[in-house]
């Protein structure tokens, strides 16, 4: 994947949901997000947050991270 290629949704890895009939949310934290800002170079931090209702698959955290 070049720079600036979004991700194809085939790169994350999923996993059944145990409870498909359950409403529920999961919450990812990705503390260690960083980025150079395009205007300065300078790196930059963040934390990203990831919130969703699963229906049949929930998504692998360490293929969401990569």
């Amino acid at each position: 994947m070049s720079l600036g290629e979004a991700p194809a949704a085939s790169q994350l890895e999923t996993f059944a949901n145990q409870y498909p009939g359950r409403e529920y949310t999961i919450e990812i934290v990705c503390p260690e997000f960083t980025s150079l800002c395009p205007k300065t170079g300078q790196p930059d931090f963040g934390t990203i947050t990831y919130t969703y209702t699963p229906d049949a698959l929930c998504v692998e955290l360490k293929s969401l991270k990569l």
